[in-house]
């Protein structure tokens, strides 16, 4: 968070910092994250940003104190859909129903911000710079979303210890099935493979049957 000097040095004069501020970090938000995709981080100029959202670069430096905190807000905003969808309660379902339903949340969101994630990605494969910026998120999400899993295989099972490998080994097969289909989103195993993860997901909770 940038310091009061700081603040107050890059507050954009003349600018409505209080009332619309939400809109306006939004508009900048909307702004980044479109610039980022087209252009890359490295291509991707606070000005141009602030040209884009119509605000005064200051306006930018005064609401995210950099590029890289911009960058880490507009990734933080595109996992916001996923984070509720996953944080959210599944009591009301069995263990079972409750492991697929994740799955379906996971399959959902990654087909519905395909672009956006390959772009992500990429940037992260290439950039140790980009690595250290959305580490911390991207860790922190994988580990609410192992968490989730583990916690209904265990209560299905029985077994903690089983369920916690388990999970841990669900989410690497998750994450490399996402990376194919990156790699070859029109790949004729991609029906395949998804078939394949639910299959070991109602395996992992005593679900063969409904395979």
């Amino acid at each position: 968070m940038a310091s009061a000097a700081y603040v107050e040095r890059f507050q954009p004069v003349g600018e409505d910092m209080s009332g619309d501020k939400a809109a306006t970090q939004e508009r900048i938000l909307a702004a980044a994250l479109g610039l980022f995709a087209q252009r890359g981080y490295n291509g991707t100029s606070v000005s141009a940003i602030a040209e884009a959202a119509g605000v005064s670069r200051s306006a930018v430096f005064w609401h995210f104190g950099d590029k890289a905190s911009l960058f880490r807000e507009v990734f933080k905003r595109m996992l916001i859909p996923f984070m509720e969808r996953i944080t959210n309660t599944y009591e009301h379902l069995s263990p079972g129903d409750q492991l697929l339903e994740m799955f379906s949340v996971y399959e959902r969101f990654v087909t519905d911000n395909r672009q956006t994630i390959e772009t992500f990605v990429r940037w992260v494969m290439e950039s140790s710079e980009l690595r250290d910026v959305l580490n911390d998120q991207l860790f922190a999400l994988q580990d609410t979303f192992t968490r989730k899993i583990e916690r209904a295989i265990a209560e299905a099972s029985g077994d903690p210890e089983a369920a916690a490998e388990l999970a841990a080994g669900m989410i690497a097969m998750l994450d490399g099935n996402f990376l194919l289909t990156l790699l070859d989103p029109e790949g004729k195993t991609q029906a395949r493979r998804r078939a394949g993860l639910l299959r070991i997901a109602r395996l992992a909770v005593g679900r063969e049957d409904d395979a």
